[in-house]
């Protein structure tokens, strides 16, 4: 994969100047969300809040929320815009073949930095040894790989429709958060009531619907539209082949591991 990633790297048709602005405005957007994250550790908001430890991880979770509805909001505009809404509209219906290869979009161009300047600051945190804190390798390996392939993808005008859906399924992720990190943290998970019971069910259902039913559209699309791909580089035509099957997979992992959760939650921590 290294090898595609540098060979697509070498054939990209575009200035210099411009691969140095995005990665400026990565680097620019990585520091507002470490500015915002140093703003609430020193306002004390968690205290406040009455978290008792762990301050740096619940204040990341409070900045992946605010990630999460940035991205989820402008990637659903962006597949609602052309050229993509017509793809959209042949993608729901399986129909073959589908141009989901070609196109660009000012949303993506306008969020692309924001939403990969909150990976860096992601990879970045538990670098320092005071917020105590790891990174699991899955995500660690989503981060890197949108770093390093969404600006592939876009600036060849190949695949950002998948981009797109990408951040748009972040709309899921505030819920998913809420359920399994911020309930738990402030002991709202114990309470009597139905309340922790209606939420889970609501996270799973949002969670599939968003995530995990679109993955037989997505993938059968991948299929439908190789004849477009006969005007890319090869070596970004077989990255995109390895990347862009990979999150639909790991939704489904998820959403595994969400029901998992569930039943065994139901279960009163007791598996069969």
């Amino acid at each position: 994969m290294g090898a595609n990633i540098a060979g697509a790297m070498r054939v990209i048709p575009l200035a210099r100047s411009e691969i140095s602005e995005l990665a400026h405005f990565i680097i620019v957007w990585a520091s507002v969300f470490s500015l915002l994250h140093a703003l609430l550790i020193v306002c004390r908001v968690p205290h406040r809040l009455k978290v008792k430890e762990g301050h740096h991880e619940w204040t990341n979770y409070v900045l992946a929320c605010l990630h999460a509805v940035i991205s989820g909001i402008a990637g659903l505009r962006g597949l609602l815009e052309a050229p993509f809404s017509d793809a959209v509209s042949k993608v729901v219906v399986f129909a073959s073949p589908v141009d989901t290869v070609h196109g660009s979009s000012s949303t993506l161009k306008a969020f692309m930095p924001v939403i990969l300047g909150y990976f860096l600051y992601d990879l970045c945190l538990p670098l320092f040894p005071s917020t105590n804190m790891t990174m699991p390798p899955l995500i660690v390996m989503h981060h890197l790989l949108c770093v390093a392939v969404w600006p592939l993808s876009y600036y060849h005008e190949a695949g950002c429709f998948y981009i797109l859906y990408f951040m748009a399924a972040e709309l899921s992720t505030p819920l998913l958060w809420l359920v399994v990190y911020f309930m738990p943290k402030h002991g709202l998970d114990d309470r009597p009531g139905p309340l922790r019971t209606v939420l889970g069910v609501l996270m799973a259902l949002v969670f599939f619907l968003v995530r995990v039913l679109p993955a037989p559209w997505l993938l059968s699309s991948l299929v439908t539209s190789q004849s477009f791909w006969k005007d890319k580089d090869m070596s970004i035509h077989v990255l995109a082949m390895i990347t862009l099957p990979l999150p639909s997979l790991l939704f489904i992992f998820w959403f595994a591991k969400i029901i998992h959760g569930f039943v065994k939650a139901v279960s009163g921590g007791h598996e069969d």
